[in-house]
């Protein structure tokens, strides 16, 4: 599909953090062993990478807005607000040196306008910094119900022993801007990502900080600390709190599947379907740049049930992809697409296919129980064409009651898929679609060969 098609395809509304893109809510995705129920034959777990979609493309407007001939490449976002018309409006920062004090700078955060994720329409500045010694790593934050538009940046603290100060602005309209407090929210170490937690109703940021360990190789915070993570948590933006539950002491740290110079530096949480997925930034010191700031080493994709306690199940794929940066924002959900902002590129994965299970030969797994909604059934896999004797993908899929018996007429055989690739793929038992089934709790036991599945929805 071209860009030009696809973009005309994607002008539709996104969300921050949503429950479901437009015209497709999930009912399950597929992603781990606990989400396939008396799995038979060997199943395979698998992640993608981020892919580069295009790049961010201005109007003439837009570019006459920037200014200055700053290319909005050079620009950090930071996040996403849903529009009521249609599209998002996108917040990044902007950074230059103070000339106060070392490794200090003035800020300014920039709004502009996308129909699609891909074209912005207007670039517009909306905030610039207090005095004060700030850093660099900032977040925006949405309450949709509220809506209320929170940033939180970071300054250098008066009394360095103490860490960083964070600080917090909200926004009703993303114009104007009022100081959450006249104090630092909390001081820690300044890397961190974050989000507002609708589920919950807090918001969530994995936060780095540090603790006593002998690393192999020094660098600019010396050899014997490295970074880590925490996670806090605050109902209003200005009381925080850590989550002790996190892990031991209340910190994330590397286990002993990871190299012994592995560290944290900041993960991005955000909403997948029924749980929460990350991207971790992961680092190690270098010695070919001794007592200084080492390289990042790859960014991984990391998942939990409630947000403050993380799995690593794909540690082998590069979650960032080609991608020269860390992911720094929630996802923007367009039709079929989930996309983030990095560097001027727009990296992204098709809807709900972060990972996926999926067999070589054939094999067969069920869906735990859901209740059958008033809509057809939406299939998210990837079952390709062959050619020649090697032409054998297939997805079968059978509905079965609680009982695990099969329902008459929704037996595998009248569902078969083949040649398909497809994030909504309407499931079709001959001429029944499910819905006369609406309100009944069901399961679907998929039969597949050659094939992954990732999602299912209506």
């Amino acid at each position: 599909m071209t860009h030009t098609m696809r973009s005309i395809l994607c002008v539709l509304a996104c969300a921050a953090a949503p429950a479901a893109t437009a015209g497709f809510e999930p009912l399950l995705v597929f992603m781990q062993p606990e989400d396939a129920v008396s799995p038979s034959g060997m199943l395979i777990y698998e992640a993608n990478p981020l892919q580069q979609l295009g790049r961010i493309e201005p109007t003439e407007a837009a570019i006459a807005q920037v200014g200055a001939g700053r290319p909005i490449s050079a620009y950090h976002p930071l996040g996403s607000v849903p529009i009521d018309t249609g599209g998002c409006h996108v917040y990044a920062c902007t950074h230059q040196e103070a000339g106060t004090e070392p490794r200090t700078f003035n800020w300014q955060v920039f709004r502009g306008t996308t129909p699609d994720g891909y074209h912005v329409t207007q670039w517009q500045e909306v905030l610039r910094n207090p005095q004060g010694p700030w850093l660099i790593e900032s977040m925006i934050a949405y309450q949709q119900a509220a809506r209320q538009i929170f940033f939180f940046t970071w300054s250098r603290h008066p009394r360095p022993e103490e860490g960083h100060a964070l600080w917090g602005f909200a926004s009703p309209d993303g114009l104007t801007w009022r100081p959450l407090s006249d104090e630092p929210l909390y001081t820690e170490h300044d890397a961190f990502g974050g989000m507002w937690d609708a589920r919950t109703g807090r918001f969530l940021t994995a936060q780095v900080t540090q603790e006593a360990f002998n690393k192999p190789h020094a660098d600019n915070i010396g050899r014997e600390r490295r970074r880590v993570l925490s996670i806090r948590t605050s109902q209003d933006g200005v009381h925080w709190e850590q989550v002790h539950e996190a892990g031991p002491d209340g910190m994330i740290t590397p286990d002993t599947n990871d190299p012994p110079d592995i560290e944290f530096y900041r993960m991005q949480p955000f909403h997948y379907a029924d749980r929460y997925l990350g991207v971790a930034n992961l680092y190690a010191a270098s010695p070919l740049v001794p007592a200084k700031h080492g390289p990042h080493l790859t960014c991984e994709w990391w998942t939990s049930a409630d947000g403050i306690r993380w799995q690593r199940p794909w540690r082998s794929v590069a979650a960032q992809g080609q991608a020269p940066y860390a992911v720094k924002m929630t996802p923007m959900w367009f039709g079929k697409e989930m996309l983030f902002w990095i560097a001027g590129q727009v990296m992204g994965l098709p809807e709900y296919r972060v990972a996926s299970i999926g067999a070589r030969s054939n094999a067969e797994l069920s869906s735990r129980l859901i209740e059958m909604p008033a809509r057809t059934l939406l299939l998210n896999a990837s079952a390709p064409a062959g050619q020649g004797l090697f032409n054998q993908a297939y997805v079968a899929v059978e509905l079965r009651d609680e009982a695990d018996r099969t329902i008459p007429g929704y037996e595998y055989d009248k569902c078969v898929l083949r040649a398909v690739d497809d994030t909504r793929i309407e499931l079709r038992w001959e001429k029944r679609d499910g819905t006369e089934l609406a309100g009944r709790k069901i399961r679907l036991r998929f039969y597949l060969r050659s094939a992954r599945i990732y999602a299912l929805g209506h």
